[in-house]
């Protein structure tokens, strides 16, 4: 048994997911001064003002020490605002200076979009993004194969075996990802 490299979906969708970033990293960097995770991060609060970086890891699924770090540069940069509510909790905007930077960046991100559908028609490219969302929808059952031993093994108390039954931070990732994406629109992150 072995898998087949040029039909394993979930190989396919990381290689072509890194391929896309790699080449944008060097690029966003060069061009605009940000990576491409503080790219990200602005996009996110341009859609989502007022949002926490807490949201903006849960919804895309980043690292939180990366957002983290993306947060503070973007703040030193003058791009995002931050408004402190209590003594642990900060919300973001976008200011006028990293509204510009948006636009430009959204500009280049669809035009490497563009460049990636090329030789897609309309009708497939509708395709492909129902596709993507229904295995976006299905990322909590993915997220539970092989689970299904390891609780039982749980429930018997197995040496070595957490319970939390608190529901996994992927999962929590999942469903508020779920909750969000019908309201944000294409940004080109």
């Amino acid at each position: 048994m072995q898998l087949d490299l040029d039909r394993y979906v979930p190989g396919l969708l990381l290689w072509l997911s890194n391929k896309v970033s790699s080449s944008a990293s060097a690029l966003y960097h060069e061009r605009f001064g940000v990576s491409v995770t503080e790219w990200r991060v602005l996009a996110y609060f341009k859609i989502h003002p007022w949002s926490t970086a807490s949201k903006a890891c849960e919804f895309m699924g980043l690292d939180k020490a990366a957002v983290s770090r993306s947060v503070a540069n973007l703040v030193g940069k003058n791009i995002l605002e931050p408004r402190p509510q209590g003594l642990r909790k900060i919300e973001y905007r976008v200011t006028t200076e990293g509204n510009q930077l948006h636009n430009a960046m959204y500009r280049f991100a669809m035009a490497r979009e563009q460049a990636l559908l090329k030789g897609i028609d309309d009708a497939e490219r509708a395709v492909l993004i129902d596709l993507l969302k229904r295995m976006l929808d299905n990322l909590g059952e993915v997220q539970q194969v092989g689970r299904a031993g390891r609780r039982a093994n749980q429930a018997a108390g197995a040496p070595g075996q957490r319970n939390s039954g608190a529901m996994s931070a992927p999962a929590r990732r999942v469903a508020g990802a779920k909750a969000s994406a019908s309201r944000a629109q294409s940004s080109g992150i």
